[in-house]
């Protein structure tokens, strides 16, 4: 039997999701095998608290960060503890650990509210390919993709002082003040894009809805989200990020 097999006929057994028949060959297994029933004895204590983490957010976040400090310190004996009850984790059950928190690991982990980062995919500024050669363009450019968004912002405004209704660089403009975390800004910027006609319409109503996001503002950020039609190059990105955020 693999150890994935084990763990999984552990997590049967504690589901209820077993055959009379097999509950009682898995007894008779663990009764004969003193390793095996220390590591079942182990994975059911374990499940008891996975079992009680919908009963409030804090236990949930107890043992979430239990597992966690269990993973980083390669299993080093950690205790996990509910009320005053302490479980202590020996020598020969690091490997049963290790496979606990890759299985349980996963739920926790991707349970999390979604965050700016793993949506905002930003990009690049091209000022060259629109026929700018002028100092201040590439100065922008370079400082944008470069990730210097205060630089940026200062450029970009310089640029718009000169043409104020191109949409291009209000676009790159708003995106600079949303990385620096100047929300109130970035929403001037983006709304005077998508509340108008242009070719940034649809990339400046996704990034509103990131820059709602970024403020914890879920519920703004649905109503954005749902603003962006189908033939939008984001909007698969959009109903993924509703669906996380219901």
């Amino acid at each position: 039997m693999t150890q994935e097999e084990k763990y999984e006929l552990f997590d049967r057994y504690c589901s209820k999701e077993l055959s009379s028949a097999q509950e009682e060959i898995l007894i008779k297994m663990v009764k004969e095998d003193d390793a095996l029933a220390k590591e079942f004895a182990l994975y059911q204590e374990l499940n008891s608290h996975l079992e009680a983490r919908f009963v409030s957010e804090q236990e949930k976040e107890t043992l979430e960060n239990n597992l966690k400090e269990i993973g980083n310190s390669y299993f080093t004996k950690k205790r996990i503890s509910k009320e005053t009850k302490v479980i202590k984790i020996p020598v020969w059950a690091y490997g049963a650990v290790a496979s606990i928190v890759l299985i349980f690991g996963v739920y926790f982990f991707n349970q999390s509210d979604p965050v700016y980062s793993d949506y905002a995919n930003v990009p690049e500024l091209s000022i060259s390919e629109r026929g700018s050669t002028e100092e201040d363009g590439k100065k922008a450019e370079h400082a944008f993709n470069s990730e210097d968004y205060v630089k940026a912002e200062e450029y970009l405004l310089v640029l718009l002082s000169k043409d104020k209704e191109n949409t291009a660089y209000q676009f790159y403009y708003g995106i600079s003040l949303l990385e620096q975390g100047k929300y109130s800004r970035a929403t001037q910027a983006f709304e005077g894009i998508y509340k108008n006609n242009s070719s940034y319409k649809y990339k400046a109503l996704w990034f509103e809805a990131l820059n709602q996001l970024k403020q914890k503002k879920y519920d703004q950020c649905v109503v954005l989200l749902k603003g962006i039609p189908k033939d939008a190059e984001d909007y698969n990105q959009a109903q993924k990020l509703i669906h996380k955020l219901k």
